[in-house]
């Protein structure tokens, strides 16, 4: 969802730091409860966005230093639903540090873009004996497989660790691509990560239930008011008092409806290097309501939240892939929300 997003709602966070502190732990450099690696994920990033452009190979060579001999392994584009869109992925690999990067494009038109969300509101199809997971992310990473499986199984590159990741819809087909990658034994859990951005919900509780007992280091990076990893919406726990503003916690026991695996790493405020960043490890565990799921989201600040979908790590993906990782420019964010004068009042007092 990068050249194209849909209509939408975007949040105002009415509660208070000291609301914020119990249960996330807000991060710096000098504590931290998971092994997030922030250089490693705005790295991963570039590589995101470079999937949006068809300059990957400068993309590669922009982001990483040159004695890593990282360099582009080869580059997927196959049509993927009724309608003739593509999908695609790339592979970046190294002999010299025995690592790989398994990369997925996000959506890039708008027909393809309603059409994941018809599926997402679908019924949903059983994934590697998991649960249910969306149909249309299946089907696409089906399309784009063969390639990876090869890669995989290669025995030159059998001793290679395995990073996957994606923005959006990437970020969904990093997900199942990792998780596929263990369960037909290509790889041990041990050996993979996946780091995603502005991912969408991609299977049912079941699936995230399943996904996380795999062991698979999986971090969900979202920034700000991007509302696309809060669809498609989760069964409300009524049993949870709304907060203030109306937002309502995710209810963490009902198979068949989707619920986020993996770790969600929230910017609160904005994404600049050496931001402040939230790990959320509360309650329900992948749906903290301390961190992005306490948003609301209302039509009339919606320009917000497609502004922060369509940036993360102070670049807007699709410029920044197009031009080989090298133009930083980008418009101006919408006008300041009461959402964002909270986190900013946040921010303030936590210096």
């Amino acid at each position: 969802l990068c050249d194209s997003f849909h209509s939408a709602m975007l949040p105002l966070l009415p509660v208070s730091i000291f609301l914020l502190l119990p249960t996330s732990t807000i991060s710096t450099e000098i504590e931290r409860k998971t092994k997030y690696n922030e250089t490693l994920a705005e790295k991963l990033l570039h590589l995101s966005a470079g999937a949006y452009g068809q300059k990957k190979d400068e993309c590669v060579k922009n982001t990483f230093p040159t004695g890593e001999g990282r360099f582009l392994y080869s580059s997927t584009l196959e049509e993927c639903d009724i309608i003739d869109s593509t999908c695609e992925s790339f592979i970046v690999t190294s002999k010299d540090i025995q690592e790989t990067v398994i990369v997925f494009r996000g959506t890039k038109k708008k027909a393809q873009l309603l059409l994941e969300g018809w599926h997402s509101y679908a019924e949903g199809t059983g994934f590697n004996g998991m649960g249910k997971a969306n149909p249309y992310f299946i089907n696409a990473l089906n399309s784009l497989w063969k390639p990876i499986s090869g890669f995989l199984n290669d025995p030159f590159y059998k001793n290679h660790s395995i990073i996957f990741t994606g923005h959006s819809l990437g970020g969904a087909l990093a997900s199942l691509a990792a998780a596929q990658t263990i369960k037909i034994g290509h790889r041990e859990a041990s050996q993979v990560k996946v780091y995603t951005f502005g991912q969408p919900r991609t299977g049912s509780f079941q699936f995230a239930k399943n996904y996380d007992d795999l062991g698979i280091e999986t971090y969900r990076i979202v920034y700000g008011a991007d509302i696309v990893p809060h669809q498609p919406p989760c069964k409300k726990d009524k049993r949870i008092p709304k907060n203030e503003d109306g937002a309502e916690a995710c209810f963490a026991d009902v198979v068949d409806e989707y619920y986020h695996h993996g770790t969600e790493i929230w910017y609160p405020q904005n994404m600049r290097r050496g931001s402040l960043y939230m790990e959320c490890l509360g309650t329900p565990k992948n749906e903290d309501f301390n961190c992005s799921n306490m948003l609301t989201f209302t039509m009339e600040n919606k320009e917000h939240y497609v502004w922060d979908h369509r940036h993360y790590f102070d670049v807007s993906l699709s410029n920044f892939g197009k031009s080989g990782c090298t133009n930083r420019t980008k418009k101006h964010a919408p006008k300041k929300s009461k959402w964002s004068k909270i986190v900013n009042a946040i921010s303030n007092v936590l210096g």
